[in-house]
């Protein structure tokens, strides 16, 4: 078997790939008499990168025009992490320029409610070499940026179309790659109070940036074998210890993600986890691995069950 059979083989989707109309196990058993009923349908449009570059509010435009042009559109965007292009390894003059950027191209394209989940790249200044900062700066690490999305704090709750959603936090700093894909202590016991507070019969969405499991990171092991620390920023580091908690929830049936730009579906212990790819594929300069850049969107079923397809929205490089 070669590379590419193996990753086909491994679920890793390309492009534009309508991914499943009915994904999950049904949370209720199946009573042929009553059809499933779809209570909400979402759009997870993640790893935007937006800068001043490349005609990148240009890009962001035409996503957000074709999600709400939709013959049958959702009715709740969920931005998945990755607003701006970097946040990372630039001064506050540079991070204020692509924050404005974003509130205005939302403000002025889109009329759908938004849910925000944070990315590695909308920290500030964790890289304090390329930052110049010292970390003692207002808004240094993820403040400012919760504050342009209107969150309290990085991981929260809510409830659509009969479903639990829970929004992680997946950013722990690391002195050696800047950070690392990992709850601290605090959250995952948020977390596993959630879990366990939720009524059975309720379905559970779990949105993270970083991938809990993930394939995906097969396509950079040439990065990881130049430097093994890597590893640590491609996906969950605890991820051993969420599928454990996860699988005393039978009611957790997806768990939706970004950050590497590819297209991928896991079934893994009665979930599926799922990776929609990015508004911006290969950072606004064509396609990643041959994933398209586009969003999924995210249809929630009564039963526990959900569908998802992938979106091309036809972007173009100029």
């Amino acid at each position: 078997m070669n590379r590419r059979e193996l990753l086909q083989s491994l679920a890793v989707g390309s492009g534009a790939a309508f991914l499943s109309s009915g994904m999950g196990a049904p949370l209720l058993a199946a009573d042929s008499s009553m059809p499933r009923k779809r209570t909400a349908r979402l759009a997870h449009l993640t790893d935007i990168h937006l800068n001043e570059k490349r005609s990148a509010a240009d890009g962001l435009t035409k996503a957000l025009r074709h999600v709400q042009a939709l013959k049958d559109p959702p009715e709740l965007l969920i931005n998945g992490g990755d607003a701006i292009y970097d946040g990372l390894a630039v001064d506050r003059s540079h991070l204020e320029s692509q924050w404005a950027l974003w509130n205005n191209t939302w403000k002025a394209e889109c009329a759908l409610p938004v849910k925000h989940c944070l990315g590695n790249h909308d920290v500030w200044g964790w890289d304090k070499p390329g930052s110049k900062t010292t970390g003692n700066e207002p808004g240094w690490g993820k403040q400012y940026s919760l504050d342009q999305l209107g969150l309290e704090r990085g991981y929260y709750g809510f409830n659509v179309g009969g479903w639990r959603i829970l929004v992680l936090d997946s950013m722990t700093a690391d002195d050696e790659t800047v950070y690392r894909g990992e709850l601290d202590a605090a959250q995952f016991a948020w977390l596993k109070n959630e879990l366990t507070t939720t009524p059975a019969t309720t379905p559970i969405a779990i949105i993270s940036h970083i991938p809990i499991v993930t394939v995906g990171g097969l396509e950079f092991q040439e990065h990881v074998k130049q430097d093994p620390r890597k590893r640590r920023m491609l996906s969950h580091q605890d991820a051993t210890a969420l599928v454990h908690l996860f699988r005393k929830h039978p009611n957790v049936k997806l768990c939706l993600s970004g950050h590497t730009h590819l297209t991928e579906r896991i079934s893994f212990s009665g979930i599926d986890f799922v990776n929609s790819g990015a508004v911006c594929g290969l950072w606004w300069k064509g396609n990643h691995y041959h994933t398209d850049e586009g969003y999924n969107v995210i249809d929630l079923y009564d039963d526990g069950t959900f569908g998802t397809e992938y979106m091309s929205y036809g972007w173009t490089v100029g």
